[in-house]
């Protein structure tokens, strides 16, 4: 896997950190636990900066608890999003844009959620392609409670795989293991809102790329983050490729959510990244809804 050839100093250098930051900027509005907003961490930028490089070249860094809040899903269901402080999130992006690169080198091209250059359009068009090949059979497939259930010991066995400087490492733990204010013991791990989180996911289920990738040669996987489908010739593989998932998933500590997870073909249609596929068509599904409504 490919290394990366930087010193401290070079990765957590003001300029990288100033960019760092712009995305912070961008990217919300909220507080973390020590009451500090984007506003008042940038009216004071370089001196927030500049304390915060210090504490991580000098090895006294720590991220400050989270807060946790949770969103209500389609499903009725809460999905936990974790906040953290800014100056947390201005030192994640650092590691991200550091190591999106080195983890890109060995990345597959089935995966396609969370990545420089590709989209939810290019996920469209690979099923579109696949479909196009005959490839009319497919797992429609839901991971139960993925970022949640991610194993950090077996994380932590990637991340020592993948990333050699002994600082990253350091850090990641750190934000794994950082804990949730007012909970009995609870600590962050992959958590949705985190910043670092949707590429360690990516990592973690890169794994499961590579075992569907190996089992089923003949099919086409399409990964967009938890979301997945994998297309078939005929029935038969589409079944096997259930079993193939099944199992890839459990040997990361994951598993189906079977109500969600099923066997079905073009023709009978399915809805995936907010596309309905119908035969040889495709549309997004608010497109279907307005047309509903006239």
């Amino acid at each position: 896997m490919a290394a990366l050839a930087v010193t401290p100093e070079a990765l957590f250098s003001m300029s990288t950190l100033r960019r760092a930051w712009q995305w912070v900027r961008r990217s919300g509005s909220m507080a973390g636990t020590d009451g500090v907003t984007p506003g008042q961490f940038g009216a004071a930028l370089e001196a927030e900066l500049n304390r915060l490089r210090q504490t991580l070249l000098n090895g006294t860094y720590q991220p400050r608890p989270v807060r946790r809040f949770y969103l209500k899903k389609a499903s009725g269901k809460l999905r936990p999003i974790s906040v953290w402080t800014v100056r947390d999130r201005v030192a994640q992006r650092v590691i991200h844009d550091a190591l999106t690169p080195v983890f890109e080198a060995f990345f597959l091209p089935c995966s396609y959620g969370f990545r420089p250059g590709r989209s939810t359009e290019d996920a469209i068009r690979a099923i579109v392609q696949a479909r196009d090949s005959g490839l009319t059979w497919l797992l429609d497939a839901d991971i139960a409670d993925c970022f949640g259930s991610i194993r950090l010991d077996l994380l932590g066995g990637q991340i020592e795989r993948a990333v050699e400087m002994p600082l990253i490492r350091r850090l990641l733990d750190l934000w794994l293991h950082t804990p949730v204010v007012g909970t009995q013991g609870e600590i962050a791990g992959v958590s949705q809102g985190g910043v670092i989180s949707p590429l360690l996911a990516n990592l973690y289920l890169h794994r499961f790329d590579e075992m569907l990738r190996a089992a089923l040669p003949r099919a086409e996987l399409v990964r967009f983050a938890d979301d997945f489908v994998v297309l078939s010739l005929n029935e038969d593989m589409a079944v096997w490729s259930m079993e193939v998932a099944r199992r890839g998933l459990e040997n990361l500590a994951l598993r189906l959510n079977l109500r969600k997870t099923r066997i079905i073909t073009f023709d009978e249609g399915f809805t995936f990244l907010g596309v309905e596929f119908k035969g040889q068509s495709h549309r997004p599904v608010h497109e279907r809804k307005e047309s509903q409504d006239e």
